[in-house]
């Protein structure tokens, strides 16, 4: 992770916006939020998606150059998180002058992910000047200083790492999962009972997912465990700088950070076909 210049962390006014919240620039507002070049704003209070297509959140249909679906901004504490899901072009970061850049999305993904925490950033691209693509991130006020993770991923230290062979990594992996097929998928990731299914069915504990149904004791000695691993989750991607101690991490803003981070990429889709890994899993949940 990457410390932006002293000067990306004075918030810029917010433009003047239809949102009542944000029409003030001299009142502090209490969510991030998202305004267009044409004054369309939105508050952040949840995924949004931002590209061509008229369904996504907010829509520049004229702009051909832009993916259907380009942009992907997740809530963050008092920020958000940004990744490109573009896989034929870029975006460009500009958090008063300290310019980062979003690649494409890889066929595992997304190449990076951008956090901004506080202050403003600018997103533009891939096309610039007269387009009608480009939009102001904005943090809530008094929150921390603004970080970006490397997209390169040269970055000297990882905000959050999982080691596959654990239980709490194919907890996650299996939470993602729908995003991994498809990033622009807007549906909420599983509840911990279907994520818990999903976990034993994945990794061949069979004789566990029969006991699901019909013994209430391993029902809940299962699901607890998921809820443990869930909640060790969240401590590392707090302790990771990218959300703020007490801050509310849904499982849809967990699903985002893991993939921003590159935590869970869609190559580990690929474990599902390793049969030792596999063996090495069943025999992990069978004891569990």
């Amino acid at each position: 992770m990457t410390q932006l210049d002293e000067s990306a962390d004075r918030a810029r006014p917010v433009p003047t916006t239809p949102l009542e919240v944000h029409t003030d620039h001299r009142r502090a507002h209490v969510h991030p939020c998202v305004t267009a070049i044409d004054g369309r704003a939105l508050e952040i209070n949840d995924r949004l998606v931002i590209g061509r297509d008229e369904t996504c959140a907010l829509s520049f249909p004229t702009e051909t150059r832009l993916s259907r679906r380009a942009l992907a901004v997740v809530p963050s504490g008092g920020g958000a998180v940004l990744t490109c899901l573009s896989r034929t072009h870029g975006l460009v970061v500009d958090a008063d002058g300290a310019v980062s850049r979003l690649p494409p999305a890889a066929d595992d993904g997304p190449a990076g992910g951008y956090v901004l925490t506080r202050g403003s950033a600018t997103v533009t691209g891939p096309s610039r000047g007269a387009s009608p693509f480009s939009l102001t991130i904005t943090a809530a006020a008094a929150a921390p200083a603004v970080v970006t993770m490397d997209p390169t991923g040269t970055a000297t230290s990882e905000p959050v790492r999982l080691r596959t062979h654990t239980k709490e990594f194919v907890t996650a992996l299996l939470l993602c999962r729908h995003r991994l097929l498809d990033a622009t998928n807007l549906a909420p990731p599983p509840e911990v009972p279907e994520l818990t299914r999903a976990v034993l069915a994945a990794t061949n504990s069979w004789h566990l997912v029969a006991a699901l149904d019909r013994d209430e004791a391993t029902r809940k000695r299962l699901t607890g465990r998921i809820h443990e691993h869930l909640k060790a989750l969240r401590v590392k991607l707090v302790r990771g700088g990218l959300a703020e101690r007490g801050a509310r991490l849904t499982a849809s803003v967990m699903v985002d950070l893991l993939l921003a981070t590159g935590a869970i990429t869609r190559s580990h889709l690929r474990l599902f076909d390793d049969e030792a890994w596999l063996r090495a899993q069943e025999a992990q949940w069978w004891d569990a």
